[in-house]
């Protein structure tokens, strides 16, 4: 399992905006500025967040984009099964797939395990926490995000 850039930039772009909540909706242009991402690359992390319930966006000249829920109930599993899908780390977990020795095989059951521990830690950290830790690196004059 590797996180791709869709997801890591997802999440940079949902820090940025529940940093700048405070300000109103986030304009697309404001985030590719301070985010150092494209525009249009923005709309394919975006669009995924919007359809997962965790991002709102409303029109106008003081338009844009916000968090539909609080910091505390967004958990990085939502995040990132939002935008690079089911979190697996083996095919062999994939539900849609049939291996004849899947009901046996001690392999299996250990990437099952895995899999399961890597999601309970991405449950366990909500936007909140990374916004934490952000002012935590910014007071210690590390770079944020």
């Amino acid at each position: 399992m590797k996180i791709s850039t869709k997801g890591r930039y997802g999440l940079r772009t949902l820090i940025d905006i529940a940093m700048h909540h405070d300000k109103g909706a986030v304009t697309l242009n404001d985030l590719a500025q301070r985010q150092g991402i494209s525009v249009k690359y923005l709309w394919q992390v975006i669009n995924p967040l919007k359809a997962a319930g965790i991002l709102g966006v409303t029109r106008g000249a003081k338009g844009g984009y916000f968090l539909i829920r609080r910091p505390e109930d967004v958990t990085m599993l939502e995040i990132v099964t939002a935008l690079e899908g089911e979190l697996q780390v083996s095919d062999c977990l994939d539900a849609t797939r049939v291996c004849p020795k899947s009901g046996t095989c001690v392999a299996r059951a250990v990437w099952q395990e895995v899999n399961n521990a890597i999601k309970d830690t991405l449950k366990g950290i909500s936007l909140a926490e990374l916004l934490r830790r952000c002012s935590e690196s910014a007071t210690a004059g590390n770079y944020v995000i």
